[in-house]
C-alpha cells in the first residue's frame, strides 16, 4: 500500500503506552548451534563470540550464554536500524558448521489471526475491476488530459544491491584471485569457463606478464586447449568470442560464503504523505489513491478515535481497513466504506 502512493518519513509516537503481554519484541532472540557433533562437546557449556551487523555494514558484538542463545537488545537494533540485521559466528565455519537460527516473532500472532472469526486486510477485488470504466473515475486536470492512475517503469541497468553489506560482500567475491581476468599479454579472457582455462601459458608461448579485471559487456576471446604428441605441448582446440557478463552471486550464495545469518531489523523514520490546506489549492489534480496510512492511533477508553484526512481528486470508492490490538495482545480487523464524488 505504500508503494501506491509513497512516504517520506514516519515518526514513531515513543509516549504511546506498552501493552502488558506483547506477542511482538523489540528484540531479536536466536541460538547457534553447532553442526559438527565432535565439536559440540568442545564448545558446549561455553559463552560465544557473535559478531552483529546493519545494512550499512557497521558491527557490533555480543555473547551467546551457555546453551548457545543470545538477545539482540533494543539498543543495539536502533543502532543497526535500516534493514537486515546480519549475525555472523565467530567460530570457523568449515572447523565447527555453526549456524544460527531465530526465534519467530510472529507465532503467537499468527495463532491469534486464525481464531478470528473475519480478517480483511486487503481490498476485495471485485472492487478494483469492473467490465465498465466511469468517467467520474479518471483524474481531469484542467488542460482536458487524464492522468493515468498507474505507470511502470523499467530499466536494463544489472542488479543493485540496495543493502549496502550485500554490495560490499559481492564486491569482495568479484576480487577473488579465482575470479575471471585479462591477460595483458594474449588478451585472452582466463578463468570464465572451467574448460577454456587451463593451459593457458602454453598459448603461443604466452608469458602472462600481467591481468586486468574484465568489463561487462564489452567482448573477448575465450580458448580451449588440447595435449597434442609425446613431446608434450598444446593447441587451441576451440575459440570463442564472448560478450563478458560478470559472475552473479546470489544474496543467499553470499550469506553462505561468508557464513552470515540475517534477519529483518528496524526500518528508519518514516512519514506518509499527507497534503496540508496549502497543498490541497494548488491547481495541480490530486491522483492520491491511498489517502491515508496511521499505525499509531490509541483509542479512548470506549474504544473510540478520530483520525482527519483529505481527499482525493480521484471520484470512486474508497474502502478502509482499520487494524488493531488490545493491553492483552488481543487482535482484530474492520473495513469501511466511503465515495468521493466531485460537487
Amino acid at each position: 500500500m505504500l508503494l501506491t502512493q509513497g512516504w517520506r518519513r514516519y515518526v514513531w509516537d515513543k509516549d504511546s503506552p506498552s501493552v502488558s503481554l506483547p506477542f511482538l519484541s523489540d528484540e531479536i532472540q536466536g541460538r547457534q548451534v553447532v553442526g559438527k557433533r565432535k565439536k559440540q562437546k568442545e564448545v558446549g557449556n561455553n559463552s560465544q563470540l557473535l559478531q552483529v551487523s546493519g545494512p550499512n555494514a557497521d558491527s557490533r558484538f555480543l555473547m551467546t550464554d551457555s546453551s548457545g542463545r543470545f538477545t539482540i537488545p533494543t539498543e543495539l537494533m536502533e543502532a543497526l536500524r535500516g534493514g537486515y540485521v546480519y549475525v555472523k559466528p565467530m567460530l570457523d565455519k568449515d572447523e565447527y558448521k555453526p549456524e544460527v537460527f531465530f526465534d519467530g516473532d510472529f507465532v503467537q500472532a499468527d495463532s491469534l489471526r486464525r481464531c478470528c472469526n473475519s480478517f480483511g486486510a486487503y481490498q476485495d477485488i471485485s472492487r478494483l475491476y469492473s467490465d465498465e470504466w466511469a468517467m467520474d473515475d479518471f483524474v481531469v486536470s484542467q488542460d482536458s488530459s487524464i492522468l493515468l492512475s498507474e505507470v511502470m517503469v523499467t530499466g536494463t541497468k544489472g542488479r543493485v544491491f540496495r543493502d549496502k553489506m550485500m554490495g560490499r560482500l559481492d564486491s569482495l567475491m568479484q576480487m577473488d584471485v579465482n575470479a575471471p581476468y585479462v591477460c595483458t599479454t594474449c588478451k585472452h579472457l582466463i578463468n570464465y569457463r572451467t574448460d577454456y582455462t587451463a593451459h593457458h601459458n602454453p598459448l603461443g608461448k604466452c608469458p602472462a606478464k600481467g591481468r586486468v579485471p574484465p568489463i561487462r559487456g564489452k567482448s573477448y576471446v575465450i580458448a580451449k586447449f588440447k595435449y597434442i604428441g609425446s613431446d608434450g605441448y598444446f593447441v587451441v582446440e576451440d575459440q570463442q568470442t564472448i560478450i563478458y557478463q560478470g559472475i552473479f552471486y546470489t544474496e543467499e550464495e553470499l550469506l553462505r560464503m561468508n557464513n552470515l545469518f540475517r534477519i529483518k531489523g528496524y526500518y528508519g523514520k518514516r512519514e506518509f504523505y499527507q497534503p496540508d490546506e496549502l497543498d490541497m489549492q494548488s491547481p495541480i489534480p490530486d491522483a492520491r489513491n491511498v489517502l491515508l496510512w496511521k499505525p499509531d492511533i490509541i483509542t479512548d477508553e470506549q474504544g473510540k478515535a478520530e483520525v482527519d484526512f483529505f481527499c482525493s481528486d480521484v471520484n470512486t470508492g474508497f474502502v478502509g481497513v482499520i487494524e488493531g490490538t488490545d493491553g492483552i495482545g488481543n487482535i482484530g480487523s474492520l473495513n469501511c466504506e466511503f465515495r468521493v464524488v466531485k460537487y
